[in-house]
């Protein structure tokens, strides 16, 4: 692997990593195991998913 694109990947795993380890979802020991993939599934996940909220009837009954 070139060192180019060793460089890249590890820039993307320490931007991950951090975002994650932000929010707290996650600690070290954990991410340290999740490949490349995982983790930027995982930031996609909490950063970009917005939870649907149900809207309670404004009728009282």
């Amino acid at each position: 692997m070139s060192k180019m694109l060793q460089t890249a990947l590890e820039e993307q795993r320490n931007y991950y990593s951090q975002k994650l380890l932000a929010i707290g979802v996650y600690n070290s020991q954990v991410m340290n195991k999740m490949t490349l993939t995982e983790l930027k599934n995982e930031y996609n996940y909490f950063y970009h998913n917005i939870p649907k909220v149900k809207k309670k009837s404004s009728s009282t009954g």
